[in-house]
Parts: structure tokens; C-alpha cells; sequence
């Protein structure tokens, strides 16, 4: 089983490598049909448009992709960062930006990006803009499973990998899938080896956290391993995870 790591890695890779082709794609699909907007005064912006940043259509597109392939149980995360320190810029500003647009993005200090999803922004033509010079940021992109906060059930993990398994068929043409390794479990991770995950039914057994990996943070985890065919889980034991847990597809 190749690690989450070497997942994300790849993920990240063969989306850089192929954002022309999947912009291609979209320009050759039928275009959104317009949608009136209320008239608003024309928005001027002093910014850069940075290549690292993936143009708004591309963006629009991939989201919708992940959440309507995977049923909204598979997150599509984004994180900016600088292409010199490979850590999160101080000050970054990213905003939306069209004729009829403006809009700044939320960026957490892990560097994550939440893209606005505007109808209205994509027939505006709207593109990203930053504060930054040109060259100075490159784009990260993870797939995260999307769990119940609490009260996970095994038949919850068994649906999201299956979710994402069949988000990577729809997501990825035949050519991208080659670059990118399956999707085989999900670990519950933590930032130390001492952790353990509770699998409760009619008894309680642990499943200790203890497989090293790298989170999408790129700092060190260990993780305690599901996968959609664990024979001595049933489909309604609960999954009890730790305080402190982050979950990354195996």
C-alpha cells in the first residue's frame, strides 16, 4: 500500500502538470449559461496575477467535480504557499476579481484557501489576483476524506473510500490516474505515536496509531489504518478516534 504521503505528493504533482489540459477540457465543454447580475460600479485592483494561482474557471470546475462525483463525502483542500520557504507569506492577499466582482478569499495560517462557489463571479470572467509578485507562490492540492466530527461509524469509512474511489475515475482522465496511486483506506492520524483509535460494538477493541506518514501539513503523523473490507468490524461499530485527529486517504 503506498503511503498518504506519496498520495498527496502525486495528487499534487499531476494536478500541476495537467491544469492546462483540464482548463483545455472546460473550454471545450458548453459555456454556463449567463446569469443576470444586479449593475454594481466597476472594481478597480491594484494586484498580480500569479500563473501558481489556477484560474477561477479551472477551480470552479474541480471543485464541483470532487463534491458531485464524491457525493460531499471527499474535501478538495488548497493550500498557497511560498515558493521560496514552502511555508505560508505573511500578508498574503488573495482576492476574486471581475468586472461586476471583488472578493477576498479566507486564507487560514496553514495557507488554506476557501474558493468562493460564484455562478456569478464565473460569468463575470473573474480571476485571482494577489499581492505578491509573480513566481512567489505555488499551489498545493489534497484530497481529505470528509467524516462525521463525532460519532463515526465504520459503514461511514466504508462509504467514504468507496467515494473516493469512484471521485478519482470521474475526477481524473485515464492519463492523470496513471500518475496517481489508488486509494486503498483511511488513516486517523495524530502528532504523536502514543495514540490509539476505540472500535466499540458490543466490545471495545483499540487499533493503535502507529504508522508514520505525512500529513497534509508536511509534518510527521501516525496513524491507526481502515480499509472498506475489515472483516471483524461491523458496518455499525463506531470509530472513536482520539482528541487531536486528522484523517488523510491511504
Amino acid at each position: 500500500m503506498r503511503s498518504a504521503a506519496h498520495l498527496l505528493r502525486s495528487l499534487t504533482c499531476s494536478l500541476l502538470a495537467c491544469l492546462p489540459l483540464l482548463a483545455q477540457a472546460q473550454d471545450a465543454a458548453p459555456a454556463a449559461p449567463a446569469i443576470p447580475a444586479e449593475p454594481v460600479p466597476s472594481i478597480q485592483v491594484t494586484g498580480v496575477r500569479d500563473p501558481a494561482i489556477l484560474p477561477y474557471k479551472t477551480a470552479y470546475d474541480f471543485l464541483s467535480k470532487v463534491r458531485s462525483a464524491s457525493e460531499d463525502h471527499v474535501q478538495l483542500q488548497i493550500r498557497v504557499l511560498s515558493s521560496k520557504s514552502k511555508e505560508p507569506l505573511p500578508g498574503l492577499d488573495i482576492s476574486l476579481v471581475g468586472e461586476h466582482t471583488f472578493e477576498k478569499l479566507k486564507i487560514s495560517p496553514d495557507g488554506f484557501i476557501t474558493v468562493p462557489m460564484s455562478r456569478e463571479a464565473l460569468v463575470d470572467n473573474a480571476e485571482f489576483v494577489t499581492n505578491q509578485k509573480k513566481g512567489a507562490l505555488q499551489v498545493h492540492f489534497f484530497l481529505v476524506p470528509k467524516l462525521p466530527p463525532d460519532n463515526i461509524k465504520y459503514a461511514d469509512v466504508v462509504r467514504t473510500i468507496k467515494a473516493a474511489q469512484a471521485a478519482r475515475v470521474v475526477i481524473f482522465p485515464w492519463y492523470m490516474r496513471i500518475l496517481i496511486p489508488s486509494i486503498n483506506g483511511i488513516g486517523l492520524c495524530y502528532a504523536d505515536p502514543a495514540q490509539a483509535v476505540t472500535i466499540r460494538d458490543n466490545t471495545e477493541t483499540l487499533r493503535a496509531a502507529n504508522t508514520e506518514d505525512t500529513g497534509i501539513l508536511g509534518r510527521k503523523v501516525y496513524c491507526a489504518s481502515f480499509n472498506e473490507k475489515e472483516k471483524n468490524i461491523d458496518q455499525a461499530s463506531l470509530i472513536i478516534p482520539a482528541a487531536g485527529w486528522e484523517t488523510m486517504f491511504r
